[in-house]
């Protein structure tokens, strides 16, 4: 049953709302600086619901709710690996790349100290990385819609997509920072909402209590440690550093604006993980026996007033394509800062390089809509590349930025590689196409271990060699020209 009028339009207000800003932010781009990095001059409170409105997208608002509703309150003390990773990062790790100046991707921080080599395996890594990400955000985006209309899911799917592109398009990352203002105040409002109704619905804290078996109110819901440890892991370290996130680190007008938007972020998401805990356990009474994936959208069309649903429905879709649109401008300033400029035309100016992050925007973004709806293994590639992330990535780039100041290089340029391939080999044998995690050891800490060693091993080998080739660390440029 789709939703009544005054529901329904909310949400069109609200998609004729987020077009309206996209389109208004373009007359702030004149450079491939204002559309990569929103010229950095980004406060920390836009950092801030940046980054909580990227980060509370499908996965977290649906996905919260719904382990909640199988498993419990132990998905809080797992996602505290989440909360954990965002509070470390903007303390010790954000306001370092911010100070490391004109960067902009990941794939320039490993250029810096690992070269050439650094950076293409990196660029093309997290290509592909984000780009399978924004095809399952553009599905659930889909689904959502399909959900409250009852409409075909194909044409919902492209017609909600094609506005997330298109204002990305337009107005690129100062686009994606002002919907993603908006977005946050939708989703916070409305997740908020659903979690107080469902609450009050199911009789307050003493009935959600004594409606709730042993095992939703168990810190380890039954699990053993292996898994409870694994599970923490990939809360900790599966989107630690991730290429959408780091992107935002650096529009920031200083370090400092920087540290306290994505600590401050870090926090928040502890309290949204509540709220969605909430919804999914008042679910376990008010909805037995449903699909768990369901419980999110079934809860505000079942149990929240009129008006009031249309919000919450508003908050579901505002936090995928505020993930969506983060993941999609993205995904274009890795091909263009990483690959075109650094590989294909490395004396491109900064018309041509805002050009190029256009057109690659409309391509990537046509290309995701299609494989969403058309490719099986769209969502099998977003597992393995989040899967793969931590151990290839994450220590070459938290070592060589932890030792020392953030523009010292104290790391051999020869370790990033093999270290990044050793990690990203060896999770893979130790785990989904090989050995199938022998002794319950996670593959990501199989991975991990196999990056520190070859790392270190290079390192004691190779630390005091002069790289030379695609090795030679690159230079920060002062703009680009």
């Amino acid at each position: 049953m789709g939703l009544g009028f005054f529901d329904m339009a909310i949400i069109v207000v609200y998609f004729i709302s987020v077009l309206g800003i996209g389109f208004m932010s373009s007359k702030k781009i004149d450079s491939f600086d204002d559309y990569a990095v929103a010229g950095r001059q980004i406060p920390t409170a836009l950092l801030f619901a940046t980054m909580a409105a990227t980060a509370t997208g499908g996965g977290a608002t649906i996905g919260r709710v719904s382990y909640a509703y199988h498993t419990g309150i132990v998905i809080f003390f797992v996602t505290i690996g989440f909360v954990l990773n965002q509070v470390l990062t903007g303390v010790f790790i954000a306001p370092k790349m911010r100070e490391m100046g004109n960067i902009y991707t990941v794939g320039d921080i490993m250029g810096y100290y690992y070269g050439k080599a650094g950076r293409l395996v990196t660029g093309i890594f997290t290509f592909v990385y984000s780009i399978s990400i924004f095809g399952v955000q553009i599905l659930a985006m889909g689904k959502i819609l399909q959900t409250i209309t009852g409409f075909g899911l194909i044409p919902l799917t492209v017609g909600a997509s094609a506005i997330v592109v298109l204002y990305t398009w337009a107005g690129g990352m100062w686009a994606v920072i002002y919907t993603d203002a908006v977005q946050f105040i939708v989703l916070a409002t409305g997740i908020t909402m659903a979690a107080l109704l469902t609450y009050s619905r199911v009789g307050g804290g003493d009935a959600l209590m004594a409606g709730l078996d042993e095992m939703h109110l168990s810190i380890t819901a039954g699990w053993p440690m292996l898994k409870l440890i694994a599970f923490f892991l990939t809360f900790l370290l599966g989107e630690a550093l991730a290429p959408f996130y780091v992107q935002r680190y650096l529009t920031t007008k200083d370090p400092g604006s920087t540290r306290k938007g994505v600590t401050l972020f870090g926090l928040y998401y502890g309290f949204f993980t509540i709220l969605a805990i909430v919804i999914g356990l008042a679910g376990v009474i008010l909805l037995p026996d449903i699909d768990p994936d369901m419980v999110m959208s079934t809860v505000v069309k079942e149990f929240l007033p009129t008006g009031v649903v249309g919000i919450v429905f508003g908050a579901m879709l505002a936090a995928i394509m505020s993930t969506g649109d983060s993941i999609l401008n993205n995904t274009a300033v890795i091909f263009t800062r990483d690959i075109y400029h650094k590989f294909i035309n490395e004396k491109a100016d900064n018309r041509t390089m805002l050009k190029v992050s256009k057109l690659v925007t409309i391509i990537v973004g046509a290309g995701g809509i299609i494989a969403a709806i058309t490719v099986p293994s769209v969502m099998d590639l977003m597992i393995y590349t989040y899967y793969l992330w931590a151990p290839s990535i994450i220590p070459p780039i938290v070592i060589a930025l932890l030792w020392g100041d953030a523009l010292e290089r104290k790391v051999s340029p020869y370790a990033g590689l093999p270290a990044i391939v050793s990690g990203m080999a060896v999770t893979l044998i130790w785990g989904p196409i090989g050995l199938g995690e022998p002794m319950g050891v996670p593959a990501l800490i199989a991975g991990i271990i196999a990056n520190l060693i070859v790392f270190s091993l290079m390192q004691a080998i190779a630390g005091r060699k002069t790289a030379t080739g695609y090795f030679k660390p690159e230079d920060i440029e002062e703009e680009v020209s």
